[in-house]
């Protein structure tokens, strides 16, 4: 399936890979199916969080625990019966970027981090009781 996309021009995609978010993401309700695209190498991040339906909605998204280790929360089990997940389930954790001119000052959201049930393709994003930063610098100040 070819998508077009907000800073790749056309790409194509597996029909399969589609994450579906029931509820849409925070402030995108709307958009429901998204690909999450690597375009610096398999499994590298940051990657981009793609609406396959246009170009916009679309989101810089990194693995929250690369730039925080211990980084960990519980899923409810409101949030578990959405994902259709239980503590087996595979899945993976992502935190929305920001993104400025000067790349290094990059953070990202780890209050609000989205969830993926990798064996249905099903996602939500949370919003954590836990106390983590809105705004978490991805990059060191030594640089």
């Amino acid at each position: 399936m070819k998508i077009i996309t907000r800073d790749f021009g056309e790409a194509e995609i597996d029909e399969k890979t589609i994450i579906t978010f029931p509820e849409g993401i925070i402030g995108f309700e709307q958009t429901k199916r998204y690909a999450l695209l690597s375009p610096i190498g398999d499994g590298k991040y940051p990657m981009w969080l793609q609406s396959v339906e246009g170009a916009e909605p679309c989101f810089v998204v990194y693995d929250p625990t690369l730039v925080c280790p211990d980084y960990r929360f519980e899923i409810s089990d409101e949030e578990q019966e959405l994902l259709n997940m239980d503590e087996d389930t595979p899945h993976i954790m992502l935190a929305v970027a920001i993104v400025p001119d000067d790349y290094r000052k990059t953070t990202i959201n780890l209050r609000c981090p989205i969830v993926v049930n990798l064996r249905d393709n099903i996602a939500a994003q949370v919003i954590l009781t836990e106390h983590y930063d809105f705004k978490c610098p991805v990059y060191s100040e030594e640089g």
